[in-house]
């Protein structure tokens, strides 16, 4: 009888410990990825626009010889600045290296581009493959950013 009693004291002491503990713990709210961020949203949605209309600019004119690129660094320049911006704001946000990646992945595309473009220029039946390309990572960059978003009560 005193066997039992001491084994269902341990028990009770156990549940008694457990269940709060238990309790407190799934309350505690873990946080495994940044939260959604308007302004990379933006960003990268108008960094796409512009990249779009670069790339049907392009197709327009019959594609671009390497002597053009002088006339498309301005584009350069302009998609070099905003993912600066992007990949700053996007790094001093805590648990969000994901986009962090996706944002580097994509900076090394437009790299890709511009020497490709001082090189051999940007041929028009490459315009559509090219394109495909960099909307498949503008398309995960917000894909990932859309999700972050909390669903509304």
């Amino acid at each position: 009888m005193k066997i039992k009693m001491s084994i269902c004291l341990r028990c009770l002491l156990i549940f008694l410990f457990f269940v709060p503990v238990i309790g407190i713990a799934g309350c505690i709210s873990i946080q495994l990825i940044a939260p959604y961020d308007q302004k990379t949203d933006d960003g990268v949605t108008n960094l796409q626009k512009v990249t779009a209309e670069f790339f049907t600019k392009i197709e327009r004119q019959g594609g671009s010889l390497p002597d053009d690129y002088k006339n498309h660094s301005k584009f350069y320049d302009d998609s070099k600045i905003a993912l600066s911006v992007l990949l700053v704001r996007a790094s001093a946000i805590s648990n969000n290296i994901k986009t962090v990646k996706e944002l580097e992945s994509l900076s090394q595309q437009f790299k890709k581009l511009e020497e490709d473009h001082k090189k051999f220029g940007i041929p028009q039946a490459a315009v559509p493959q090219l394109e495909f390309a960099f909307n498949r990572t503008f398309r995960a960059i917000l894909t990932l950013e859309v999700a972050k978003k909390e669903p509304k009560p």
